[in-house]
């Protein structure tokens, strides 16, 4: 069951995260719906808020979707006795 939690975790974060975006958008628009300026000081936060979302999520993604080390450090192992 743990791979189909990961996935359904990872799908659900990847939604939250472009409804996020979404937002982001919408916000936008409505500035630029009031006569905000494409380049003003609302505007770029904005638009550097939504990257920094982007580079947050994709960088989660490709956390938990990197190949893990095969090494198990909490499993058992053979006793040597000197």
């Amino acid at each position: 069951m743990l791979p189909w939690h990961v996935r359904s975790g990872l799908v659900i974060y990847i939604l939250a995260l472009l409804a996020a975006e979404l937002g982001f958008l919408e916000k936008l628009t409505f500035l630029q719906a009031a006569g905000l300026g494409r380049y003003s000081s609302e505007a770029l936060l904005v638009n550097f808020t939504a990257l920094l979302v982007v580079l947050l999520g994709a960088s989660v993604v490709l956390y938990v979707t990197a190949p893990m080390h095969n090494e198990h450090t909490h499993a058992y192992s053979a006793v040597h006795k000197p």
